[in-house]
C-alpha cells in the first residue's frame, strides 16, 4: 500500500442509472492492497449526476472497505451552503478528509475563491482539506498567489491539480508550505511529480491497474531501475484508458464483468478500443 497513489474510483451505475453499491465495495476492496486511499465522488466519480444521499452512501461505503482514514471525500457544489451542509452529514460519518474543488459555473473573484475555502475550515476545524485545481472543468484560473492564500488557511493540507493545472505544477509547487501535500490529477507523471517535490498522484486509472501503479512508486521510492519499465507502462495505458470516464469503465468492466454505465451523457467507446483496454486488463493485473 503506497500513499503516492490515492485512487479516483470511479461509480458504477446500472444500464438503468441506478447505484450499483455491490460492484462499488467489489472495486474498493480491489484497491485496498495497494493504493494510499480513495478520493470518492470527484470527477471521475460524475459527482454532478450524485444526489447528496448518493454521496454520503459512496462515503460510507468507502469508509467500511478502505477505513475512514483512507477516503478523501469530495465536496465540490455550487454553493457555499451545499457544501457545508454535506460536510457536516459526511463528518458525521467520521470522516475528516476532505477535498473542495474550486467554484464552479458562475464566476468569482480571488476573495470569492479564498472565502469558499474559508468558509469550509471555519465550519469544519477537525477537518483536512485538499483544495482541488480544474480550471477546464470549473471556468477558474487559480492563481499561484491565491492558491497560497487558500494554503494559508488552518486545515489546508494538500492541493489536487488537474487538468492546465497540473500543467503548472512547478509553479503551485512553490507557494506550499512545509509538510503540505501536492498531488496531482495527471496518471503518467508519478516521477515528475515526486522529482518536483510532489507528494503523488490522485489517478483514475489506478483503480484498474492498482497493481501497476502501486509497483511503479514502490519501485521509485526505492531507486530500483524497474521504474523505467513500469513507467513505460503506465505510460502506454493511461492514452488509451484514461482520456475518458466510459474508457475507464470499460477496463473496470474488464476486471469484473459488471455493467460499469455511467449516468452522465459521456461519449461512446467503439469495440476496438475496448477490445484493446481487456487485452491491458489482462496484461496488468
Amino acid at each position: 500500500m503506497t500513499a503516492r497513489i490515492i485512487s479516483a474510483v470511479p461509480v458504477p451505475f446500472t444500464a438503468d442509472g441506478e447505484l450499483d453499491l455491490g460492484t462499488y465495495e467489489k472495486a474498493l476492496a480491489t484497491i485496498a492492497p495497494h493504493v494510499g486511499g480513495a478520493l470518492v465522488a470527484g470527477t471521475t466519480g460524475e459527482f454532478p449526476a450524485l444526489e447528496d444521499d448518493e454521496r454520503l452512501e459512496l462515503f460510507r461505503r468507502a469508509a467500511d472497505v478502505l477505513g475512514a482514514e483512507r477516503v478523501v471525500a469530495h465536496l465540490g457544489h455550487g454553493s457555499t451552503r451545499q457544501v457545508l451542509r454535506l460536510a457536516a452529514a459526511t463528518a458525521d460519518l467520521g470522516i475528516t478528509r476532505f477535498a473542495l474543488l474550486t467554484p464552479y459555473y458562475l464566476p468569482t473573484d480571488d476573495d470569492g475563491t479564498v472565502e469558499f475555502f474559508r468558509s469550509l475550515t471555519q465550519a469544519h476545524p477537525q477537518a483536512e482539506v485538499y483544495a482541488y485545481l480544474f480550471p477546464e472543468r470549473t471556468g477558474s484560473e487559480v492563481s499561484p498567489e491565491t492558491l497560497r492564500r487558500i494554503m494559508e488557511l488552518p486545515g489546508l493540507v494538500g492541493v489536487k491539480l488537474s487538468g492546465g493545472a497540473a500543467a503548472r505544477l512547478p509553479e503551485y509547487a512553490a507557494v506550499l508550505g512545509d509538510g503540505q501535500q501536492l498531488y496531482s490529477g495527471d496518471d503518467s507523471t508519478l516521477p515528475t511529480v515526486l522529482a518536483a517535490g510532489g507528494t503523488g498522484v490522485v489517478s483514475g486509472v489506478s483503480s484498474a491497474f492498482p497493481e501497476t501503479f502501486a509497483a511503479l512508486a514502490a519501485a521509485l521510492d526505492a531507486g530500483d531501475p524497474a521504474a523505467e519499465d513500469l513507467q513505460r507502462t503506465v505510460q502506454e495505458i493511461v492514452p488509451l484508458v484514461g482520456p475518458t470516464i466510459p474508457r475507464l469503465k470499460a477496463a473496470m468492466a474488464a476486471r469484473d464483468g459488471a455493467a460499469w454505465a455511467s449516468r452522465m451523457s459521456l461519449p461512446a467507446v467503439d469495440a476496438d478500443t475496448r477490445a484493446r483496454i481487456a487485452d491491458a486488463v489482462a496484461a496488468h493485473r
